[in-house]
């Protein structure tokens, strides 16, 4: 009984070598050359950080900027690099970075669940553009809402550490009220609202 249990496990000692054989061959012969893969063609372009942006849906999308002189010309301000760039796209189809004109506004606050929130407003004329930027230290998270922005009410958490642009395009000549509320934790909030030109 013993030579008849010994004799069935040969081949399949057998078959389970030349499986692990072949299939080494199969992954070294299917393997990719070292470099190939990763090697980038000489002609490769850098990736778009320049977003074309239609005022009337809010849509963007990647521009290139060899092909549009409008955009080869203002590929974004030098200054700050980690700010949005925010750019009005016309109805012919030209495109412009917009740029910050003044402040109109700026909150530094101490925002606590359940504490008061903060509201600002700001009451723009018919095509007015403006850019909301909002940050917070602390251990906690804020709310930030829009209303009257001519898209309805748009609510956003941010977490401190973290920043949030808004770009607020195309006023309808209705007040803009801006809330800030704590989320969690303790939260300084550091707001500004900027008219764009």
């Amino acid at each position: 009984m013993a030579s008849d249990e010994r004799d069935g496990r040969v081949p399949l000692t057998v078959l389970t070598v030349l499986a692990l054989v072949a299939g080494a061959a199969w992954w070294r012969a299917a393997a990719p050359e070292p470099g190939a893969a990763t090697a980038a063609p000489a002609t490769a372009e850098p990736i778009s950080r320049t977003w074309r942006v239609d005022p009337s849906t809010g849509d963007a999308w990647p521009a290139r900027p060899g092909g549009d002189p409008t955009l080869r010309a203002r590929r974004g301000p030098a200054a700050e690099p980690d700010r949005s760039v925010v750019m009005r796209v016309e109805a012919n189809g030209a495109a412009r970075v917009l740029q910050v004109s003044h402040v109109v506004w700026r909150e530094t606050s101490r925002l606590a669940p359940g504490g008061p929130p903060v509201v600002r407003q700001v009451n723009p004329s018919q095509g007015d553009d403006y850019r909301l930027s909002v940050s917070c230290s602390g251990d906690g998270s804020i709310a930030v809402q829009l209303s009257g922005a001519g898209t309805g009410d748009a609510r956003r958490v941010l977490r401190c550490g973290g920043r949030l642009d808004v770009p607020v395009l195309g006023g309808t000549g209705a007040p803009v009220l801006v809330r800030f509320s704590g989320v969690s934790g303790r939260a300084e909030l550091n707001a500004r609202l900027e008219a764009l030109y």
